[in-house]
């Protein structure tokens, strides 16, 4: 007796596997993309910080673009996590969903450089 009820099973299986296999694949790219992009520093002071230290708004302090020197740089962008994180007067706190830690540290580090020093001028 030949029995025929096994083999169509096996290969289902087969088959099934093999496709979730294809839709795990095509859902990476989907998922890789739903990851936020990461923005660059003067994105993220344009969109942000901008409002209020921007000269013409005068809610903030404009020296936040000031450089410092070479030697308290480090120190300046760690206050400036500091108080971007946990807020203080009347700047509020930003979270992770608001800037994201890589964008809070490549912040940090071009206000500590100064590189908004002349376009906070302009403006």
């Amino acid at each position: 007796m030949h029995n025929t009820t096994i083999a169509p099973c096996r290969r289902f299986s087969s088959l099934g596997c093999t496709t979730l296999a294809m839709i795990g694949a095509l859902m990476l790219p989907t998922a890789a993309a739903a990851e936020p992009e990461e923005r660059e520093p003067a994105e993220v002071y344009r969109q942000i910080c901008s409002h209020c230290h921007a000269s013409e708004y005068a809610v903030g302090p404009a020296t936040i673009t000031m450089a410092v020197p070479e030697a308290g740089r480090e120190a300046w962008a760690e206050h400036i996590r500091g108080v971007v994180r946990n807020g203080r007067a009347a700047m509020p706190a930003f979270r992770e969903a608001k800037i994201s830690d890589a964008e809070l540290d490549a912040l940090a580090e071009a206000l500590a450089r100064g590189d908004f020093a002349e376009s906070a001028e302009e403006e």
